[in-house]
């Protein structure tokens, strides 16, 4: 939803404190992202948020301490929000196979449609050194946890296949965070479709590629 569409009302409402509150804050997450999407995070200012959020530095200052805890809240809720869709389409999906192609075109869809918002997600935290690190070390944690979850859910289905060995789980995810970024940059229609199919290739292989290795 765009940064407008959250605007109040004008006029007197029946919103409690708390709604106008969350609806500010949503406004501001979303006006954090797109600035420093467009501007990169360094020439972002708390007034450029502020401004394009409808929201006053009053109102903004108490929802966050400055603009480095914007944007980390900013990029806890986008990722958080992002890697919940995919779970949600994995488990749509009848079976592993169909749930890395169907995550596949989920994942590239999403940063095709907000490249703004993707560019400030996975190439701007680190411009807030280590504390962005730890920020994206928690992402890389979670896509983690789904990766091995789809090796589990895999499993059941073709139980003479091992579960991958340590740090395939870190190899997958950071190749995937490597290609969209790569995607985004390029911001083609065939850099996206060449993401796709390696995106879902590296999957395949983290499950599969295992299988004739010696242990």
């Amino acid at each position: 939803m765009r940064t407008e569409d959250r605007r109040l009302p004008k006029g007197p409402h029946s919103l409690s404190r708390a709604e106008v509150a969350g609806a500010q804050r949503a406004r501001l997450i979303e006006a954090v992202l797109a600035n420093v999407g467009e501007r990169g995070y360094a020439a972002t200012t708390v007034g450029h948020v502020t401004a394009s959020a409808g929201v006053s530095r009053t109102s903004f200052y108490e929802q966050f301490t400055g603009k480095q805890d914007a944007f980390l809240a900013a990029y806890r809720a986008l990722t958080g929000e992002f890697l919940d869709q995919g779970v949600a389409v994995a488990t749509e999906a009848p079976s592993p196979l169909a749930a890395v192609t169907a995550c596949g075109d989920f994942v590239v869809g999403y940063v095709r449609r907000r490249p703004v918002v993707a560019r400030a997600v996975l190439l701007e935290i680190y411009a807030l050194g280590d504390v962005g690190l730890e920020a994206r070390e928690e992402v890389l944690r979670a896509g983690e946890a789904v990766f091995d979850r789809t090796a589990v859910w895999l499993r059941t289905t073709d139980p003479d296949l091992p579960l991958p060995p340590p740090f395939t789980a870190r190899t997958v995810i950071a190749a995937t965070i490597e290609l969209l970024t790569q995607a985004i940059w390029l911001a083609s229609d065939e850099a996206y479709d060449r993401a796709r199919e390696a995106i879902r290739h590296t999957w395949l292989l983290g499950l599969f590629g295992h299988r004739d290795i010696p242990a």
